[in-house]
């Protein structure tokens, strides 16, 4: 029911239009306060979806300021498709935006007809809280019952029952799946047998039912619910303004988890429905810039094609932009004009890495100088290009993240990103790494972010040879060092694309309170840095002696 993990994409920097709501539109969403204009009151809802919060362990909550908040896809398709059904109505909460302490998650309950199912979207993430939320909604209806969705519980679907947190977890593409279970449960009928659906049996027994097949027709989706997180359009920002085209992703990438939930199949949604609901966004909701959100938006080129132009034929290449995500080996000349002719702007590339022998070993199946001439291609068709690196592959060396940092720096980029490895459980990294006996798993997974860097130190990984907090402080390094060179500070103030992807410096912040936040910000990033430095120059030499004196221990005789 959510987003697959994978690199973190760009942001268009662009401010919308204003298109006033209703006055019955609240800025927030809770019981008691009113609801959204158009969608039904928690007291006509048997299904309550909530989108938890990031583990605080995870990430400091003084950044949630200045990062960009997406709606949740995944749910938003959930209640789509259970309108669309007519099986019952939906209620949506988004912890992302809003705290649910116990007497709120409690009066949403309460104000719920029976019988009341909970639904959740966890990624690896937001285990911690998800968690947590569904064992109080236990405590506050016994009778209630907490479904859990995403790519975490369908990777690892037994977690969630076996730490009682859920009693039932939906694996894989939810719509289908949710949709039959409610029915089941809105009739009175039993809904165990229920295709890719996890559940414990009378004895305690985990039973895993059979997978149920992907959505091949995406159109026989409805369109995305915007209307659903439409009063809270301001504080997801240019977030909210966001198209999914596309499910899935044909290549192999080791280190990413999309596949865990879509295989090797890639699905797209016809031209006219991708105009619908760009229009959506444009006619109701003043949309300027539009991300399209998709893994790789342009696996078929054929397709990509038409749906230029088909934005072209509309006139909606006059009335906004685009960016998205592609691949270097997907670029050439004629998709790049055809790009520039629908008015996309802005282009990202996922590098990874700067060695070719790298680049082989995780089976991006691409060269990193195929990305290097796709990058160069792509600014001199006038686009602005982001990019990403992870640092931390198995046998990558310093010399290997210096040089990826040399080449980052030198190429024409308008947003880089610097991850630590994050062997995501359902990737091949993870399983390798773990046979290994490699991978350091905090309680509740609160490790496991590509920016964990910034708050803790117990890093899931850390390659043979390597030094912590020596692989902190490049990352660091490269992070703060890129923008906080001239060049980049000046991008940071004038550029439509800044902060790393995913850094938000909306219109006039110079001017505003939000100065203060970005001011506290910077100074809790610098703080970190200095502290990670200061225990990467006292580990450091105790790591190069331990492998000094390693390479010197005598092998042992043959016997």
């Amino acid at each position: 029911m959510d987003k697959p993990q994978a690199t973190a994409k760009p942001i268009f920097m662009a401010q919308q239009k204003e298109v006033a709501l209703p006055p019955s539109a609240p800025s927030t969403f809770l019981v008691g306060e009113g609801t959204p204009y158009g969608l039904s009151p928690v007291s006509q809802c048997n299904v309550l979806l909530i989108n938890p919060a990031v583990n605080r362990r995870t990430q400091t909550p003084i950044l949630k300021k200045i990062i960009r908040s997406m709606f949740p896809t995944g749910l938003g398709y959930i209640a789509s498709y259970l309108d669309k059904m007519q099986i019952c109505k939906t209620y949506i909460v988004d912890e992302m935006l809003d705290d649910i302490d116990d007497a709120t998650l409690a009066r949403l309950i309460n104000s719920m007809p029976k019988p009341r199912v909970v639904g959740l979207g966890v990624v690896t993430a937001s285990v911690g809280p998800a968690f947590d939320i569904g064992r109080r909604v236990m405590q506050i209806d016994p009778d209630a019952l907490v479904v859990m969705g995403g790519i975490h519980v369908s990777v690892l679907p037994h977690e969630a029952l076996e730490q009682k947190a859920a009693h039932v977890v939906v694996r894989g593409e939810g719509e289908e799946i949710f949709a039959d279970f409610m029915r089941a449960v809105l009739a009175g009928d039993d809904w165990r047998g229920g295709a890719g659906l996890s559940w414990i049996d009378a004895n305690g027994r985990i039973v895993d039912n059979p997978n149920r097949s992907l959505v091949k027709e995406l159109d026989e989706l409805p369109p995305f619910p915007f209307h659903y997180f439409a009063h809270n359009r301001h504080r997801y920002n240019v977030g909210f303004y966001s198209i999914l085209s596309s499910r899935g992703c044909p290549y192999k990438c080791t280190f990413c988890s999309t596949r865990s939930m879509t295989a090797l199949s890639y699905r797209y949604h016809s031209e006219e429905r991708v105009i619908e609901e760009i229009e959506t966004l444009v006619e109701q909701y003043g949309a300027q810039s539009i991300y399209l959100i998709d893994d790789n938006f342009a696996v078929n080129k054929k397709r990509l094609n038409r749906l230029c132009d088909a934005i072209i034929a509309k006139g909606l290449h006059k009335k906004v932009s685009f960016e998205g995500s592609m691949r270097a080996d997907n670029a050439d000349p004629s998709i790049f004009a055809k790009l520039r002719e629908a008015n996309f702007q802005v282009l990202s590339y996922g590098l990874e890495t700067g060695s070719e022998r790298l680049m082989k070993m995780i089976m991006k199946g691409e060269t990193v100088q195929q990305v290097v001439d796709g990058i160069e291609l792509a600014t001199s068709y006038g686009f602005k290009v982001c990019t990403t690196i992870i640092f931390g592959f198995p046998t990558e060396t310093s010399k290997d993240r210096w040089d990826a940092i040399k080449l980052v720096y030198a190429l024409p980029l308008d947003s880089v990103r610097f991850n630590i490895l994050t062997p995501y459980p359902g990737t091949p990294l993870f399983d390798q790494v773990k046979a290994e006996g490699k991978c350091k798993i905090a309680p509740d997974w609160a490790n496991f972010s590509v920016q964990y860097m910034w708050k803790g130190s117990d890093l899931p990984y850390i390659p043979d040879g390597t030094n912590r907090y020596a692989l902190m402080f490049t990352t660091m390094f490269a992070n703060l060092g890129y923008y906080l060179r001239p060049a980049g500070i000046k991008r940071m103030l004038t550029s439509k694309v800044a902060g790393g992807n995913v850094i938000i410096l909306p219109k006039g912040w110079i001017a505003s309170g939000y100065a203060l936040s970005v001011a506290r910000i910077a100074l809790y990033l610098l703080s970190r840095f200095c502290e990670v430095a200061v225990m990467a120059a006292l580990t450091l030499p105790v790591t190069l002696v331990g492998r000094l004196f390693q390479a010197k221990r005598p092998a042992a005789p043959a016997e």
